[in-house]
């Protein structure tokens, strides 16, 4: 747009009779002819400022006829402002050769050479364009590319989170269930597993053994084993049970009969015994697994109130305060596990985890070597449990971790 303003500008300039343009002749031509001065005057001013090469010759034709001074000259200027030639004004031989020598062309001399020089620019000009076009069109397909990759990548990671969050609400409402499953039956456990009898002591021991040693990966697989193997095959035994008791009871004496009473109470007691304490077993790890602490903590020691040997309480007890950095309170539940345990290698692990976030370097060693002695595996779990991060690149632990 710029350039066609300058354009006409330049063509406004070279032609000063445009302001005397008179627009109210409709044959310009025949006026020239006219017998009035003054209309063959306007006629050429007309003519002039039109621009229009049809108009040449019939000007040069009648600046050749014309005898007023006044109208040649006009017709000399209006030659000069339509052509753009350097030829003067009332010299008609000189106006028909010039005709002659540039009837090929259309266009003026002088605008011609305008014209070329705007048409360079325009080219330039169309040619810069093209280039910052090519230039804006690749950088937007580019950050459209980079933002489209982007996009796709947060759209895969928002839904591999909202998959996570699914399956963490599944897992809550999961334990949520089997707690509620068991408080449920705890007193229905309770009176069951006090009417079982000497037979059936080594299965519930077998039950109990199972849940403290598999407490971490089987939790839900021994819940439900106790929900249905309590209700069928020990209803079934205990039935068994029964009429065994009920025949010896029947033969004995008295004194029998009291004394064996005495020991189904003492038992009876035992037995209920065992049955809370592997509640609150199961219910302070499901707190430890939801992450709610504070209520592990006050489970754990209800239970270790009642089974002060209950050694894997002790060592889950002491992973809690370990995680809550109170670290001496851990060694202290440590060493009561060891104390019912001793040489156990999952214990004496533990210390080293603790003595590492303390920076007992000589301690976490040593504890750590007897660790990996009794069981070779903590090797590799040392070398990724994160307690011992510090340490991954010290040479001492590699010597220790790596055998």
């Amino acid at each position: 747009m710029r350039i066609l303003l300058l354009f006409a500008l330049t063509v406004a300039s070279a032609c000063p009779l445009s302001a005397q343009v008179v627009t109210g002749t409709d044959n310009p031509t025949r006026d020239l002819r006219d017998k009035d001065p003054a209309v063959r005057t306007i006629a050429a001013q007309y003519m002039g400022a039109s621009q229009n090469k049809e108009y040449w010759e019939p000007l040069i034709s009648a600046l050749a006829d014309e005898e007023n001074p006044a109208v040649k000259k006009a017709m000399g200027d209006a030659l000069r402002a339509s052509t753009g030639a350097d030829i003067k004004n009332d010299d008609a031989d000189a106006w028909k050769q010039w005709l002659k020598d540039n009837q090929h062309t259309g266009i003026p001399e002088g605008a011609r050479k305008q014209l070329d020089s705007y048409q360079l620019i325009l080219v330039l000009f169309q040619v810069g364009l093209v280039v910052v076009v090519i230039v804006v069109v690749g950088v937007l397909v580019a950050f459209g590319a980079m933002t489209s990759n982007r996009m796709k990548a947060m759209k895969e990671l928002a839904r591999q989170a909202e998959l996570l969050i699914k399956d963490g609400n599944d897992v809550q409402k999961k334990s949520g269930s089997v707690l509620e499953g068991l408080d449920a039956k705890k007193g229905e456990l309770t009176t069951f597993f006090s009417k079982l009898k000497d037979e059936n002591e080594s299965e519930i021991e077998r039950y109990g053994d199972m849940i403290e040693q598999n407490i971490e990966h089987r939790m839900r697989e021994i819940t439900m084993t106790l929900r249905e193997k309590a209700e069928k095959e020990l209803e079934q035994t205990f039935n068994e049970m029964k009429g065994e008791i009920d025949r010896r009871i029947r033969s004995a004496t008295e004194d029998q009969k009291d004394a064996l009473i005495r020991e189904l109470t003492l038992r009876q007691q035992g037995f209920l015994a065992d049955v809370e304490s592997h509640t609150l077993f199961l219910e302070a790890s499901f707190f430890y697994i939801s992450g709610k602490l504070p209520d592990a903590i006050r489970v754990y020691k209800k239970l270790l109130m009642l089974k002060p040997t209950h050694y894997i309480a002790w060592n889950n007890y002491g992973t809690i305060l370990r995680d809550l950095m109170r670290y001496d309170e851990a060694l202290e539940a440590y060493q009561k596990a060891l104390d019912h345990s001793p040489d156990n290698p999952g214990v004496l692990y533990l210390f080293g985890t603790v003595f590492a976030l303390q920076k007992k370097k000589d301690r976490m060693l040593e504890y750590l070597k007897k660790a990996t002695t009794f069981d070779p595996e903590f090797q590799d779990e040392a070398l990724n449990d994160t307690c011992f991060k510090e340490y991954w690149e010290d040479p001492e632990f590699k010597d220790v971790a790596e055998g």
